[in-house]
């Protein structure tokens, strides 16, 4: 009896050590931007050597992605200003769409917490002009996802960071846990109940 109740005790702190090296949303949030920045940067065939001046649009959700706007070009093109030059491209981004869904919640067995897919998806939209002549270069929205699956339990803590811009419905439960749970109570009360006057006697 002993054994067991370590064994699951054991489980239950590894499965919470795991939860706490979950990334927040707010960090995969920028990390899916950079994956959307790379992927238009990529189409678009822009060189390296371009003289590039970026325009990030304004609003709550550009300001959020700023940095991290700001960080993804200037490691795909060195020489990167804000401000208009004499020449070079402009690059005028936005990100357009943000979403972050959970799935209905699951769980492995009898004693497993509760777990739901996380989904979050970012909608990136850049256009390139050549100031020479005004050509539009390039023109185009882009989007890039990230899945994993998390505890319930740690949602409210993961999304805390960047509810202002995105923010999960938390995940229901199913209908099969929603019927089976008064008898799993019932049943976990009646071997509760059994053990103690067994272990008495």
């Amino acid at each position: 009896m002993t054994i067991v109740l370590f064994t699951v005790l054991l489980s239950g702190a590894a499965g919470q050590f795991c939860a706490a090296e979950k990334k927040s949303n707010a960090d995969i949030l920028r990390q899916v931007c950079q994956e959307a920045v790379a992927s238009s940067i990529s189409e678009a065939r822009i060189p390296d050597t371009s003289t590039i001046v970026l325009m990030i649009e304004d609003g709550e959700i550009n300001r959020f992605f700023a940095q991290t706007l700001t960080e993804s070009f200037r490691q795909r093109f060195p020489s990167l200003f804000t401000r208009r030059t004499a020449s070079g491209i402009e690059i005028s981004v936005s990100v357009g769409g943000v979403s972050v869904v959970y799935g209905q919640s699951f769980s492995d067995g009898f004693l497993s917490a509760r777990r739901s897919e996380r989904r979050i998806d970012v909608g990136l939209r850049m256009t390139a002009m050549r100031f020479e002549d005004g050509k539009i270069l390039w023109a185009k929205s882009k989007g890039a996802s990230f899945v994993d699956t998390v505890y319930v339990e740690d949602i409210p803590d993961l999304q805390v960071s960047s509810e202002r811009i995105a923010k999960g419905v938390m995940p229901q439960r199913s209908a099969m846990e929603k019927f089976i749970e008064p008898f799993i109570i019932v049943g976990a009360a009646g071997v509760a109940v059994y053990l103690f006057f067994t272990i008495r006697s």
